[in-house]
């Protein structure tokens, strides 16, 4: 194998290898950084969390900020409750002025990414849709949820 030859094997496989541990590496890192967030989201998850970036030197020390800790995330949870509920108050408007443009399967799809909660879901629901924040990634037949996607200009393929 010539030098040149061997030059560009090792280029594309170091080149590879990057690819690689980079889409793994930022996966595994997405997924620490969601795990902190629904500890820290949970009931009192906030306050151990902080308890854990402060490390009060005693338990006096914790005893006195512990109660303003937990105060601040009595707010946040009403500010993220109240943010939740006027976004979907915006996107039920929304849908409510799409659906006469729209056709059945179009409505359907539409339906399934803005689904009705009632009272809004519980806390980390992702929007009560099925197999996480955007919905099944494939239809029964393999294809994208609710069947084929019309092509522009909005009439069926052929033969449906």
């Amino acid at each position: 194998m010539s030098p040149s030859t061997r030059a560009w094997l090792l280029l594309v496989v170091t080149l590879l290898l990057g690819i690689v541990l980079g889409v793994l590496g930022g996966g595994a890192l997405q997924e620490r950084r969601r795990a902190t967030l629904e500890d820290i989201r949970r009931p009192g998850g906030f306050a151990e969390h902080l308890r854990d970036v402060i490390r009060p030197t005693s338990d006096s020390q914790w005893n006195a900020i512990r109660p303003l800790i937990e105060a601040n995330a009595r707010r946040n949870q009403e500010m993220r409750r109240a943010q939740d509920d006027a976004m979907r108050a915006t996107l039920d408007s929304l849908k409510a002025a799409l659906m006469p443009m729209l056709d059945a399967a179009q409505r359907e799809r539409l339906a399934r990414f803005v689904p009705r909660r009632p009272g809004g879901g519980p806390p980390g629901s992702r929007g009560g849709r099925p197999d996480g924040p955007r919905g099944p990634r494939e239809g029964p037949d393999g294809g994208p949820p609710g069947g084929p996607e019309p092509p522009p200009g909005g009439s069926p393929p052929p033969g449906e």
